[in-house]
């Protein structure tokens, strides 16, 4: 049994190296690396020609910038094996995941095999991927259960390429989600399903230091494109239970919470990096999800994200100002740097009181902040209040975390509690 692994590779020359080091480390010989470089203008060529002459199974195709659907649409095309895996040119396979892959596929004649799924981080590994963890445990997996919506991402999975070729399942252009999309085409065509767990895919998540933009990220355009392959999935899905026969049981619902979650987690979490445009869109689309959305599942989200207020998200900065869902009180000088990442919070809706004495010194730009006072007896407007004599620079998280919990809401505990997420995020 052979597997194709197809890399699309745009300007990775950064990480290229280490994934196609991964696939050298590989304890199951018989695969061939359909890498398709997609018009790079770093030296990713270059390192590609050297990799082909080090190992013939590797292969080069070069095409003019398409995006990645196209590259692993053209990878797919141009690939030979029996079974076919993706995999992004700055992720890595554990060295027995094409065996673990190969060895399942054979004992249970899957047609798609799933794996287990592990972030990267600073060249770290951290966390598993909890529903990914929960369906390599199974042996078989049905089509239509609900955890599969949640284990979107390319790198673990394993698909029968004559599979994909009768039913024709490519990856659409839509430029966000378009894993899913594709994963989940390729999940109604009603294959066989089964997990292993000893085969790891490491997905690297990118930090601000590798190039990573958020402004990028929660833009209008990958807005639109998550709207056109989730509502491409619910599509899909209403077709498969109408072929299949089977009563809807709650599935569809289940997208469109998946589809809110997206939005909530990725994007509306990002407001102060968003611009106006697109949190507009991003409050609008919330709006419309949550319109057709069921008590139950309304109740799940927002217990989910209970900083965010998402029964009426607000579709300006202005708006997330005024209902704030925490408020830093600060009476002594602030440091700058303190004040800037606090609009790097994983929490946004939060407002910043500043005595005259701690807004010295601090850039014009943060005085523009519709959620930034100044005044010696400013009131607070949120429900939960931190108290803080010098504000420290605070992780990502830390807003979220103390909203969390029954720890003090003070300045003291925020510090403390920042040290120990910095301390989980560096394991």
């Amino acid at each position: 049994m052979t597997i194709s692994v197809i890399v699309p590779a745009y300007n990775n020359a950064a990480f290229l190296g280490e994934t196609l080091d991964s696939l050298l480390a590989q304890t199951w010989q018989a695969w061939e690396a359909v890498v398709v470089d997609d018009g790079s203008k770093d030296n990713t060529r270059d390192i590609l020609a050297s990799y082909c002459v080090k190992d013939s199974r590797i292969r080069c195709i070069a095409q003019e910038n398409a995006g990645v659907s196209a590259a692993r649409n053209r990878g797919l095309s141009e690939a030979a094996g029996d079974y076919v895996v993706f995999l992004d040119a700055d992720d890595l396979y554990e060295p027995n995941a094409l065996q673990a892959f190969a060895e399942t596929a054979e004992a249970t004649g899957a047609d798609i095999v799933l794996g287990r799924l592990r972030n990267l981080e600073n060249g770290k590994k951290t966390a598993f991927h909890a529903a990914g963890d929960e369906l390599a445990a199974c042996e078989r997996v049905e089509t239509f259960d609900k955890r599969l919506l949640w284990n979107f991402l390319v790198c673990n999975k394993c698909y029968r390429r004559a599979l994909l070729l009768e039913h024709g399942v490519r990856f659409p252009a839509s430029g966000f989600s378009e894993e899913g999309a594709f994963f989940m085409d390729a999940v109604y065509t009603g294959g066989r399903i089964a997990g292993t767990q000893d085969s790891v895919s490491l997905y690297r998540r990118h930090t601000a230091a590798e190039g990573a933009s958020v402004s990028q990220t929660a833009s209008e355009t990958n807005l639109e494109n998550l709207g056109v392959s989730m509502r491409h999935i619910y599509a899909a899905a209403q077709t498969a239970l109408q072929a299949a026969q089977r009563k809807d049981d709650g599935y569809l619902q289940e997208i469109l919470y998946k589809h809110l979650h997206i939005l909530a987690s990725q994007f509306y979490r990002e407001l102060w990096h968003m611009r106006g445009d697109a949190l507009a869109l991003c409050a609008a689309q919330m709006r419309e999800l949550l319109s057709g959305l069921d008590d139950a599942h309304i109740a799940a989200l927002c217990k989910q994200h209970p900083d965010l207020n998402l029964s009426s998200p607000c579709a300006s900065r202005a708006e997330a100002a005024a209902h704030p869902a925490v408020s830093l009180s600060v009476r002594r000088r602030c440091p700058p740097e303190a004040a800037m990442a606090l609009f790097d919070q994983t929490c946004p809706l939060f407002e910043l009181l500043l005595t005259p004495k701690a807004a010295k010194g601090l850039p014009a730009l943060l005085f523009s902040m519709p959620n930034v006072r100044v005044g010696e007896r400013e009131t607070p407007q949120a429900p939960c209040v931190i108290k803080a004599g010098k504000l420290p620079v605070l992780e990502k998280g830390t807003l979220q975390f103390l909203l969390r919990t029954a720890l003090p809401k003070t300045g003291l505990a925020a510090k403390a509690v920042s040290a120990l997420l910095k301390r989980r995020h560096r394991r």
